[in-house]
């Protein structure tokens, strides 16, 4: 049981989507060269993964500032990236994460997602029923900074009204990473698109989304 774990203490639980739930980043490191590719831009899979969590359009700012290209087509370069993940996504949840929310649930943990998606990304993957088990979703477009900034994290706290000490975070990627680390939380990472030398920054890493319940006695 939770009670007897020594991760008690942790009364919430907050989630980033892409790449820890949700095995979508393929599907957006396509997009993002679908979308760049206009402008001589070729998007490496592990570059990309290394900014995972950042806003869209800081994404597309990395990549044009690299080449030394006006920033201009910046709201374009997003719309064509979310217009091509929705409409070539294959979306599916990791092995063991159904299981791994409805035992939290169970146990009576809050649960939040926090993630730099827009909202109408994160609706458009029809998982309409697995998103309500969580108390709170935080998109995006909901902050005025995204990851790694610290204000996805703390709304999601101030949203689920719990205190820093007692949120767990679970990221897999160095941007989302710092940003709970900056929020003052206990950060899990999990290895499922970085090896763990990009995850340091962690509190402890874990191969994979399914070895999270172990840490909880289960």
């Amino acid at each position: 049981m939770i009670q007897s774990s020594p991760l008690k203490k942790y009364k919430a639980i907050l989630f980033d989507f892409d790449g820890v739930l949700g095995k979508t980043m393929e599907d957006n490191h396509k997009a993002w060269a679908h979308s760049l590719a206009p402008y001589g831009i070729e998007v490496e899979r592990e570059e990309y993964f290394l900014m995972e969590g950042a806003p869209p359009k800081k994404v597309a700012e990395i990549f044009l500032k690299k080449k030394h290209l006006s920033l201009e087509p910046i709201n374009d370069i997003v719309r064509i990236k979310e217009e091509y993940y929705l409409k070539n996504r294959s979306f599916t949840l990791y092995e063991g994460v159904q299981e791994l929310i409805g035992n939290l649930k169970a146990n009576g943990l809050q649960l939040a997602l926090v993630t730099g998606a827009s909202h109408r990304r994160l609706m458009g993957t029809n998982i309409a029923s697995f998103l309500n088990q969580f108390d709170v979703l935080i998109t995006g477009d909901q902050v005025s900074q995204g990851k790694p900034s610290p204000e996805p994290y703390l709304l999601g706290a101030q949203k689920l009204g719990t205190i820093i000490s007692e949120c767990l975070v679970i990221e897999n990627a160095p941007m989302g990473i710092k940003s709970a680390k900056e929020a003052g939380m206990y950060c899990v990472a999990i290895c499922s698109t970085l090896d763990k030398e990009h995850l340091a920054q962690a509190d402890i890493t874990l191969n994979t989304i399914g070895e999270l319940l172990s840490l909880f006695g289960q």
